[in-house]
């Protein structure tokens, strides 16, 4: 599990900001876990008004964690790629850090970027002892110091770009266990922050392939999307899929190519007769919360992190609750997996603790700033959060001027 995230100088996020899932003893009220003797939360909720960054620091997480990870074998995740600066900011290093517990070991993983390169870039474990981080490796402008658990060879220093991940190469080649840095694996997002990709939360296209990928790798994703579509009142009875020929033309030479391609069909049931609807027909809450299943359904079989931006886009109340719950249940989320949302509708903060919601705002420079609820005085573990958020004692919410 992930025990925090901090982030400087990315997007609208001038100022070092935090989000923090580490609760003490008297705070676990809700969903969290204990492990190592730390109680962390699982679920960590971004409220506040339109343009105040939240979506900024889900794409910063996500932006992090890939290039942490595949930053060396993949460019599209290389700093050298989309790495936005606070326009307040030019000419100071991007930094990126976070602590986590993976295969019951717990690191702390840090990284500084400018104009696309490496400055500075280090990785410790902690001793379960002394409760003391020691050095894995440390990486400044290019000159690296490993400690006798690396013994890396030349010919693999010399790999090492810099506009990538130390360790995503060291993962890649292999320097570490197989079981180890599995968390890194395990995220899930509907969150695109590199440019030219398409936001998949809003183009249901993307979204159609992308479960049809899904659907096409896992018969027990296949057969529990079913169950669930039924459950919610969808009308839809049953799922179908087809293999088919696309054509597509191909840019700059006209040329028009064919290639393979899966497509979903919905079934549906009605006076005992079955009608077969392309994907594409079906409402646009249908097909978001298709996309959130399929991804949930994998993070709650194997751990690991779902950052959503907007969670209840296009879907009732109820069924956005319904997708937080099975956060919540430690029968539906036995593996301890972590959900971190945006959302703009506060009625679900009521269900949540106040070490779980998050109070988004701009300053005076435009900079996204981060509150955790138990942060502001005076908030107690009874209230409601909800009738507090939208009578204005939190902020967080858009100020409206007539003119």
């Amino acid at each position: 599990m992930f025990l925090n995230f901090k982030i400087s100088n990315y997007r609208s996020i001038g100022k070092e900001l935090g989000i923090d899932f580490n609760i003490l003893d008297s705070q676990k009220l809700g969903a969290f876990a204990e492990i190592n003797g730390q109680a962390i939360n699982n679920l960590a909720c971004l409220v506040g008004p339109n343009a105040s960054g939240k979506s900024n620091v889900l794409k910063g997480i996500v932006y992090f964690i890939r290039s942490m990870h595949r930053s060396y074998s993949l460019p599209f995740y290389r700093y050298s790629s989309g790495l936005a600066s606070h326009f307040c900011c030019q000419g100071s290093p991007t930094e990126f850090s976070t602590e986590f517990i993976d295969n019951e070991a717990q690191y702390k993983y840090e990284v500084s970027i400018l104009d696309g390169i490496v400055q500075k870039e280090d990785l410790y474990k902690r001793d379960e002892t002394s409760k003391r981080y020691s050095y894995i490796f440390k990486r400044e402008t290019g000159n690296v110091l490993f400690s006798k658990s690396i013994k890396m060879n030349n010919q693999d220093i010399n790999r090492l770009g810099g506009d990538m991940s130390l360790l995503s190469l060291l993962l890649e080649l292999n320097y570490f266990e197989k079981t180890d840095f599995m968390l890194l694996r395990k995220i899930y997002s509907n969150v695109q922050p590199y440019p030219g990709v398409t936001y998949i939360g809003n183009d249901y296209q993307s979204i159609s392939e992308s479960v049809s990928q899904m659907l096409l790798d896992d018969d027990v994703l296949f057969d529990e999307l079913i169950d669930e579509l039924k459950a919610i009142d969808t009308g839809i009875s049953s799922l179908q899929l087809n293999i088919g020929i696309e054509k597509i033309r191909k840019a700059g030479s006209g040329e028009i190519l064919e290639r393979e391609k899966t497509f979903i069909q919905t079934i549906h049931k009605v006076a005992e007769k079955n009608y077969l609807l392309g994907i594409l027909e079906e409402s646009g809450g249908t097909l978001h919360y298709m996309y959130v299943f399929a991804s949930l359904f994998h993070v709650l079989q194997n751990g690991g992190m779902f950052l959503v931006d907007e969670l209840e886009q296009s879907l009732h109340p109820d069924l956005t609750g319904r997708i937080i719950n099975r956060f919540m249940d430690k029968d539906k989320n036995p593996n301890n997996a972590q959900l971190v949302f945006t959302t703009h509708n506060p009625w679900f903060l009521q269900d949540l603790t106040k070490t779980q919601i998050f109070i988004t705002e701009k300053n005076d420079k435009a900079e996204t700033e981060i509150t955790r609820l138990d942060e502001i005085s005076g908030v107690r573990n009874d209230e409601n959060y909800f009738m507090k958020y939208i009578s204005g004692e939190y902020d967080g919410r858009p100020r409206i001027m007539e003119t």
